[in-house]
C-alpha cells in the first residue's frame, strides 16, 4: 500500500519550485526517528506519495525512505607480553668499554718536525701582504728602492690571492697529548694505521670539511640509507696517547653532536676499518665520545701493509686473505 499526501503549496512560478518543495516536505517526514518511523509503517509500507496541487491540475511523486541498517563492528584485541625494565636490561647487549692505565707517565711535548705542520696559508699572506706594502711605499717613494716597487707589486698581489685561498680552505690539527709511556711503547706496538691516523690529524689539511672525513663517510654512511645526516656527523676535536693494560692504545675523541647509540651499533664496524691488529671499544664521557684504538701489542711489522697484502677470497662468502709478501 502506498500512503497519499496532499500538501497545498503557495504560488510557485515554475514546475520545478513545485518539485523542490515536494522534495523538502518529503526529506522533513523522512527524518523523524527510525524508531518511531517503524512503529507506525505497516507491513507492506513502500514509500510516500506526495501530490502537489496547483489549480486544477496536480502532479504525483514516489519517495522511498532509506533503511538505516546497523553495522557489527568486531574489534579484536591482542595480548602483548609486558616485558619489564629489569629484563631488558638483562637482554641488552654488552658494549666493550676502557679505563686507561693508571700509571702513563708524564706529558711529553711533539717533538716531530715537518713541513706539513707548517701553514702554508699563513706563510703566503704575510709574505704577499708584505711586498704589497713596500711596493705601495717605494711606488710613492715614500721608502727606498723605488725601482724594484713595480716588481713587489707584481708578485706581491698573487702570492696573498693564493695565501688567502689557503688559508680559507685550512683545516686546523687538533690538539695531540701524548704520555711518556705511550711514546716508549709507539715504535714497538702501534700500527701502521695507528701512526697514519696520528700524523693525519696532526697536520694541517686544506680543502678538507673535518678530520677523518672519508672514515666517518664510510663508518656512519652519511647522507646515505641506514646512515646518520650530515648534521649529526660528529667531530674530531683531540687524540691522545695513553696506555691500556699495558698496550699502546690512540684515543679519538668527538663531540657530542653524534649520538652514543650510533657509536654503539657501528662499534664492530669501527673496529674493522681501523684494523687489523686493533681492538675499538667506546666510552660516553661529559664531552661527547671517546673511541680507544688499543694494539693488540704486536709488532708494526706484523700489521704493517708493507709487509702483507691482501688477495681476494677462495669462493664467495669467505672473508679476504692475507698472506706474507713474497710468499705466494
Amino acid at each position: 500500500s502506498t500512503h497519499t499526501k496532499t500538501v497545498p503549496t503557495p504560488r510557485a512560478t515554475s514546475t520545478s519550485q513545485h518539485i523542490n518543495m515536494a522534495l523538502a516536505i518529503t526529506t522533513h517526514a523522512l527524518i523523524a526517528p527510525q524508531r518511531n518511523f517503524r512503529q507506525r509503517q505497516p507491513k507492506n509500507f513502500t514509500g510516500f506519495s506526495v501530490r502537489v496541487v496547483r489549480g486544477g491540475s496536480s502532479q504525483a511523486f514516489l519517495a522511498k525512505p532509506r533503511v538505516l541498517r546497523a553495522r557489527t563492528v568486531r574489534v579484536h584485541a591482542e595480548a602483548k607480553e609486558v616485558v619489564s625494565a629489569e629484563e631488558i636490561q638483562g637482554t641488552a647487549t654488552t658494549v666493550p668499554t676502557w679505563n686507561a692505565d693508571k700509571d702513563l707517565g708524564a706529558i711529553v711535548a711533539d717533538q716531530e718536525k715537518a713541513l706539513s705542520k707548517v701553514s702554508f696559508g699563513t706563510i703566503g699572506l704575510t709574505v704577499g701582504l708584505s711586498l704589497l706594502t713596500y711596493g705601495f711605499g717605494a711606488f710613492f717613494q715614500f721608502l727606498p728602492l723605488g725601482s724594484l716597487s713595480s716588481l713587489m707589486l707584481i708578485y706581491g698581489f698573487p702570492i696573498s690571492l693564493i695565501g688567502a685561498a689557503l688559508q680559507y680552505a685550512k683545516l686546523d690539527p687538533v690538539p695531540c697529548l701524548s704520555y711518556s709511556k705511550a711514546v716508549a711503547l709507539r715504535d714497538e706496538q702501534a700500527t701502521s694505521i695507528q701512526l697514519q691516523v696520528r700524523s693525519d690529524v696532526t697536520r694541517y689539511r686544506y680543502g678538507d670539511e673535518q678530520h677523518l672525513d672519508e672514515a666517518l663517510k664510510r663508518i656512519f654512511r652519511i647522507g646515505q640509507a641506514g646512515g646518520i645526516s650530515r648534521k649529526f656527523t660528529p667531530k674530531l676535536t683531540g687524540i691522545q696517547e695513553i696506555t691500556v693494560d699495558g698496550k699502546y692504545a690512540l684515543v679519538l675523541e668527538f663531540d657530542n653532536t653524534c649520538d652514543f647509540e650510533e657509536f654503539v651499533s657501528r662499534q664492530m664496524k669501527i673496529e674493522a676499518f681501523f684494523g687489523p691488529g686493533v681492538s675499538a671499544p667506546v666510552r660516553q664521557v661529559d664531552r661527547g665520545v671517546e673511541v680507544a684504538l688499543i694494539s693488540s701489542g704486536n709488532n708494526l711489522a706484523a700489521d704493517d701493509d708493507d709487509v702483507w697484502e691482501i688477495l681476494p677470497p677462495l669462493q664467495p662468502g669467505l672473508p679476504a686473505r692475507r698472506v706474507r709478501k713474497g710468499s705466494v
